[in-house]
């Protein structure tokens, strides 16, 4: 495979599971605190709960990658 293949599925890759971390982050959100997941507005509460979810799953695939529990790319 050639780098650019290489570069789009490691990015694929890295979009999923940021995307899969995040909506878990909001679902746990919602039930803990019985709060709506946010919605893509640009008001100032739903702007915050998405950078706190964003935040939540970079830091936490940072900790997996650096556990060794997920790999960092997927192709080498």
């Amino acid at each position: 495979m050639n780098t650019d293949g290489k570069i789009i599925g490691n990015l694929v890759y890295h979009a999923a599971v940021i995307t899969a971390l995040e909506i878990g982050y909001a679902q746990l959100t919602n039930k803990i605190m019985k709060q709506a997941v946010p919605k893509l507005q640009l008001d100032g509460y739903n702007m915050a709960m998405l950078m706190l979810d964003t935040g939540l799953a970079i830091a936490t695939r940072d900790m997996l990658v650096k556990q060794g529990i997920i790999p960092d790319n997927i192709l080498k």
